[in-house]
């Protein structure tokens, strides 16, 4: 049976030009005619979206030409789910064939967008292949934002909810999902809805933002019928450059990887109704906070440091001053050195540990706020002798990786006490594992990976180092 399965496979969008539609824009719209053993229960009107889901629509309103779906059954309800029709074996065959479809059917390939299967909104059945669906549809009667992604969503119920309500309220035959008595289908062309929607109201963040940091949230008021709302966000004001154009089914969204350094950036919004789309909203701006220094001396994994070093990073414009931080812990658990107030880019310090090792970092400050920290950066005070003779040298620990949030590569950082077998994996938020970075064994040291996540989605995500009995894990934000 053609039911809907979730599955975890990655969102496609598919995008058709100059595909050969009834309307090149408006929304094709459909009366659905329902009786219950030949008794007339009521009128379900839907409306396609022909700019978003052209081979779909074209799919449907092809078969509507021809009475394809008259006297077909809605033969499967899941309330809090679904109704489900359109099969050819639904007319006159054997109940128990009623979903599974007939084999000689045109499939239509899978045109997956970011419009959320909320309650009303008409989409494509079909089986485990992506690109099976036929003319078997469903219409969610409640959230069902599962499905987002992995079925095609073309059209909606924009009257008679109240009938699919009662369809799905059907008593079942036990053990089965499809009604006791036929519930049958008539389904006829009404004309094209050309409604243009309105543009969106921008809500936050308010014009002339200061201090934004790596990440920023975006929302807008909803739009009557919209589906999808197209955000675009350019460093100048008349989107010549685009920094980011992507097309969301919510009223919301998340930016990631801001460039810091008083960079002004614009936004605004689009809405799509499925037939037609608006104007673009306001234009508004913010501008992001002062940069992240760079730090410079004592380098990077540097040994035989002398006990009274000077710290030096690079000048951030704008900071009014600095905090130094140094530790025994690249997670920063404890502090040797945290100093605010610098308001140069030196500072020395005294009477550090000898044949210590150490974490340092540096942020700036304005006078109303505090920027990001820097990069870590690890040193060795003074030792002559090997890793093998001063094991003290290296302890066990996992680093947080930098930048976080992050889009799409990062750095993590590891160190390990004694030579060890090592494997550092990927999980996803359902801790299913994504990849493994490292498989092999390793010797006491230090130690750098880049992880580049571009094939993957916005979200959280963990990584954990396991060097035999040590295991650590941490948390980094991937935001695109």
């Amino acid at each position: 049976m053609k039911n809907l399965q979730p599955l975890f496979i990655a969102t496609l969008f598919v995008i058709f030009l100059g595909i050969n539609t009834i309307a090149q824009t408006g929304k094709p719209q459909y009366n659905i005619m329902c009786e219950r053993e030949g008794n007339y229960i009521g009128d379900i009107k839907v409306e396609l979206f022909s700019i978003i889901t052209p081979l779909h629509v074209h799919n449907f309103d092809s078969l509507v030409s021809i009475q394809f779906y008259d006297t077909t059954a809605f033969h499967r309800v899941v309330p809090g789910f679904v109704i489900q029709g359109g099969d050819p074996n639904s007319r006159h065959g054997d109940p128990s064939t009623w979903g599974y479809g007939d084999s000689t059917q045109t499939t239509v390939p899978a045109e997956f967008t970011n419009i959320n299967h909320a309650r009303g909104i008409l989409g494509a059945a079909r089986d485990s292949d992506i690109n099976s669906a036929t003319s078997q549809f469903f219409i969610n009667v409640a959230d069902n934002s599962s499905l987002n992604g992995q079925y095609t969503a073309y059209g909606r119920v924009y009257d008679g909810m109240t009938v699919v309500d009662d369809i799905v309220s059907s008593p079942v035959v036990p053990g089965t999902e499809r009604p006791v008595q036929k519930i049958e289908m008539f389904v006829t062309y009404l004309g094209v809805n050309d409604s243009v929607p309105d543009s969106p109201v921008l809500i936050y963040p308010d014009n002339g933002l200061e201090d934004v940091m790596l990440t920023q949230s975006f929302q807008w008021a909803p739009v009557p019928s919209a589906v999808l709302y197209r955000f675009q966000l350019s460093t100048d004001s008349s989107f010549t450059t685009i920094e980011q154009d992507k097309l969301v089914g919510t009223l919301n969204n998340w930016v990631g990887g801001l460039q810091l350094g008083f960079v002004k950036y614009y936004w605004r919004v689009q809405a799509n109704n499925g037939g037609n789309i608006s104007n673009f909203s306001e234009v508004r701006s913010f501008t992001t906070g002062i940069d992240v220094p760079i730090l410079i001396s004592p380098p990077d994994s540097t040994v035989n440091v002398s006990t009274s070093p000077t710290f030096e990073w690079t000048p951030v414009i704008g900071a009014v001053s600095y905090t130094l931080q140094i530790s025994t812990f690249g997670s920063f658990i404890n502090f040797v050195i945290n100093q605010p107030g610098i308001t140069s880019n030196t500072y020395s310090v005294t009477d550090l540990d000898e044949n210590k090792k150490y974490y340092w970092r540096v942020r700036g400050a304005t006078a109303n706020y505090e920027g990001l920290f820097s990069q870590v950066f690890r040193f060795t005070t003074g030792s002559t002798n090997s890793v093998e003779e001063d094991k003290n040298l290296f302890t066990y620990n996992l680093e947080q990786n930098y930048p976080n949030p992050f889009n799409p590569i990062t750095v993590f950082k590891y160190q390990l006490a004694e030579p060890s077998y090592v494997t550092i994996s990927i999980y996803n938020m359902l801790g299913m594992e994504i990849t493994k970075l490292v498989i092999e064994e390793k010797s006491a040291g230090d130690y750098t990976i880049t992880f580049n996540a571009s094939s993957l989605p916005s979200g959280t995500y963990f990584y954990k180092l396991q060097a035999g009995s040590f295991v650590e894990t941490k948390k980094m934000l991937l935001i695109k």
